[in-house]
């Protein structure tokens, strides 16, 4: 996806039904611009239905890169 740079699939260490994606976006209109698409609805549509709670999403920034 256009803006896209890095996409990570991260799974907890002692419960190996918690799932996370870590996504790193060059800006935030293409961040929405993901949301809004067709691949994004369709996806998360039919990816929904597999989980077993609600599914919680989190924007964050990097304050310190200490590497």
């Amino acid at each position: 996806m256009p803006g896209c740079e890095g996409l990570q699939l991260l799974q907890d260490k002692n419960i190996p039904g918690i799932l996370f994606t870590y996504s790193h976006w060059k800006n935030e209109e293409s961040l929405e611009y993901y949301r809004n698409s067709e691949l994004f609805v369709e996806t998360w549509r039919n990816t929904k239905a597999l989980f077993d709670q609600k599914a919680e999403a989190w924007s964050v920034e990097e304050i310190n890169r200490s590497f």
